[in-house]
C-alpha cells in the first residue's frame, strides 16, 4: 500500500507565558516525536485519553497548528513549508468533519451556501452547474433537494452531520480527518453515519484520519490503530490484532473498559491508578510509568525502545524486550 501522509518525529509545543511581558515560563508538550503513516484508501485510528495528543495532531494536518519540529509529507512533499499554489492544493486535498456539526456549520448560511462555499473557491463552475453539484453531493449523502433552502437549526443532528460530510467531500479530497464524528449523535444515527463514511471511501477512495473515543467504532471501520498517551504512541498494530492481542498495558487497559458481548474469554478488568500526569511537565523515561500495574525501575530511567512484532505491529514497552 503507498503512503499518502507520512508523520515523522512531529512536535508541538505550546509555549505557557507569565507576567506582564508574557515571559514563557514552560511549555505543553502536546505532541512530543510521534511518527506514522497514512496508506491509499486506509482508515487510521487515533485512540487515547483526552489530552494525549490526537486533536493537535489533526490540527497539525489540517495547518491550523504549525508544528514545533518534525514533517508532515503529503504525496512526498513537506507540507509545512508549502507556500501558494502548493498550500492551495494541499488545503483542497485535506479536508475534516468535526464532532458536532452545529458549531462546524455557518448558522447564518442555508445548505447550498454551507456546501457550495469552497466550491466556490476551488472550482470555476456556471450558476446553474454549481445548484445541479451541490445537489448531486446532497444525494450522495442520502440528502435530497428539498433541504438546500434549510438553515442548521432546521436539521436535526444526523442530517447536519450529513452537510458536514458532504461539505468535506466537495473537492474531492484524498485524506479526510474525522473527528469524533459520531459523539453527538444518538446511537441509531451513528450507524448511519458510519455506514455512509464506508461508502463514501470505496467510491471516492478516501483515505481516513479517524480520532475517537469509541472503540466500538475503531474496530468497525479501522485497518490500523495507534494508541497515544501524553503524546507518545504507546503501540501500533492491524485494528484486529490491538484487539485480540493487545501488548503494551495501556492499550489492555483501555480495551478492559469497554465489554465485548462477542469475546469467549472475558479480559480481568484493569483499573488505573490516579489522573493522567500533565503535558507541562510529562514523566521522564516511559511516559506511562507513574500509573502502569507492571512498573519496573527501568521503566522510571530509559525510554522504552520501539519493539517490532511483525511487520505491522510495534510497540514501546519494557516489559517487551528481549533479556
Amino acid at each position: 500500500m503507498s503512503r499518502l501522509v507520512e508523520i515523522n518525529n512531529l512536535r508541538k509545543y505550546f509555549p505557557i507565558r507569565s507576567g506582564l511581558f508574557g515571559k514563557i515560563v514552560g511549555h505543553v508538550k502536546a505532541v512530543d516525536g510521534i511518527t506514522f503513516s497514512v496508506g491509499q484508501s486506509e482508515v487510521v485510528s487515533l485512540v487515547g485519553e483526552s489530552g494525549s495528543g490526537k486533536t493537535t495532531i489533526a490540527k497539525c494536518l489540517l495547518l491550523l497548528e504549525r508544528p514545533t519540529s518534525g514533517e508532515i509529507l503529503f504525496d512526498g512533499y513537506n507540507i509545512t513549508e508549502a507556500r501558494g499554489k502548493e498550500y492551495r492544493d494541499y488545503r483542497r486535498s485535506v479536508q475534516a468533519v468535526f464532532q458536532n456539526p452545529f458549531l462546524s456549520l455557518d448558522p447564518r448560511m442555508n445548505v447550498h451556501d454551507i456546501i457550495s462555499e469552497p466550491v466556490k473557491n476551488h472550482m470555476k463552475l456556471s450558476r446553474k452547474e454549481l445548484y445541479e453539484y451541490v445537489s448531486k453531493l446532497l444525494e450522495m449523502v442520502g440528502l435530497d433537494q428539498s433541504f438546500l433552502e434549510k438553515f442548521p437549526h432546521e436539521l436535526s443532528g444526523g442530517q447536519a452531520q450529513r452537510v458536514a460530510i458532504a461539505r468535506a467531500i466537495s473537492l474531492n479530497p484524498k485524506l479526510v480527518i474525522l473527528d469524533e464524528p459520531t459523539s453527538a449523535l444518538d446511537v441509531s444515527i451513528q450507524a448511519q453515519i458510519l455506514n455512509l463514511l464506508a461508502e463514501l471511501k470505496e467510491k471516492m477512495n478516501l483515505s481516513y484520519l479517524l480520532i475517537t473515543h469509541d472503540l466500538s467504532i475503531v474496530r468497525y471501520i479501522s485497518d490500523r490503530v495507534l494508541v497515544i498517551y501524553l503524546g507518545k504512541i504507546m503501540e501500533e498494530a492491524p485494528t484486529e490484532k490491538i484487539f485480540k492481542e493487545p501488548l503494551h498495558p495501556y492499550t489492555q487497559t483501555l480495551l478492559t473498559s469497554v465489554p465485548d458481548p462477542f469475546a469467549k474469554d472475558v479480559r480481568e478488568k484493569v483499573i488505573l491508578r490516579g489522573e493522567p500526569p500533565s503535558p507541562t511537565n510529562p514523566p521522564k523515561a516511559c511516559r506511562f510509568h507513574t500509573r502502569c500495574p507492571h512498573v519496573m525501575d527501568v521503566c522510571r530511567e530509559e525510554e522504552p525502545p520501539e519493539i517490532q512484532f511483525g511487520e505491522k505491529h510495534r510497540t514501546y514497552c519494557w516489559l517487551h524486550v528481549k533479556k
